[in-house]
């Protein structure tokens, strides 16, 4: 089912793929960029981690905080050069799914295929793939996974969902500076 604007997230407790504990309530009085990738190997998703990455600090200077989630076993991102070094953001393998279904992230063939029409979309492939991304292949992973954002504010109520339209179609950047408060 997915998740509506203007109602509560949904707690949860995870370990990121350093073994320290995430639990998502505790991170109240923060603003949160929750997002959920495909696998260790999309080179979309990647790209989109990287460029997430570099703002890192600037979003911290404004009291938000990203946590991101793969499909892939946390022992498969952790053995990832590309990986670690986004570290210390939090990443969360979760390879069964469980928070991706609470959230309402879904799988769609029809979707995952239609990426292939949109303008920009062998830029962005290639772009990712020049990352320093995994050798070792998520035998597991689901072709077909749709990312998802959330926006989540102080108070620990969604402010924005963008459920994808496509495996590479995540919110904007620059939606998510509005939300922290930058002037775009």
């Amino acid at each position: 089912m997915k998740l509506l604007v203007n109602t509560p997230a949904i707690d949860f407790s995870v370990k990121d793929i350093y073994g320290n504990p995430i639990k998502l309530s505790d991170f109240k009085g923060k603003k949160i960029h929750l997002g959920f990738f495909r696998n260790v190997n999309c080179p979309f998703c990647n790209l989109r981690v990287h460029q997430l990455s570099k703002l890192k600090d600037a979003f911290e200077s404004k009291n938000l905080k990203m946590i991101y989630f793969f499909e892939s076993d946390p022992k498969i991102l952790y053995k990832s050069i590309f990986h670690r070094e986004i570290s210390p953001i939090p990443l969360v393998g979760d390879p069964k799914k469980e928070i991706y279904a609470r959230y309402g992230v879904e799988a769609s063939m029809m979707k995952m295929m239609s990426t292939f029409l949109v303008p920009g979309t062998m830029r962005d492939m290639k772009a990712g793939s020049a990352l320093n991304l995994p050798k070792e292949k998520d035998k597991d992973a689901t072709q077909s996974l749709i990312p998802a954002d959330f926006l989540i504010d102080e108070q620990f109520i969604i402010r924005k969902v963008h459920y994808g339209k496509n495996i590479n179609d995540h919110i904007a950047i620059d939606e998510i500076k509005r939300f922290a408060g930058f002037a775009v």
